[in-house]
């Protein structure tokens, strides 16, 4: 994911054109993601969720955020 340093919504921008779809798209459809694998019942996966975002379910943006900087580690 290129242009990380200038914000989520770059990152936005970019899936949004490489679909072809709006970035309002872009931002609906991850936080739809978010929203349900935040309902996952896995033990493992909601101890990392809970790592990861300790002020509970993220936004879109936080999202990315927060997963750009675990790629980069």
């Amino acid at each position: 994911m290129q242009n990380r340093g200038s914000g989520p919504g770059g990152v936005f921008e970019q899936i949004a054109a490489q679909y072809g779809v709006s970035v309002s798209e872009v931002i609906r459809d991850i936080q739809e993601a978010v929203d349900a694998a935040w309902n996952n019942e896995d033990r493992a996966i909601r101890a990392k969720q809970r790592q990861l975002f300790p002020k509970g379910k993220p936004s879109a943006e936080e999202f990315i955020r927060v997963m750009a900087k675990q790629a980069d580690k």
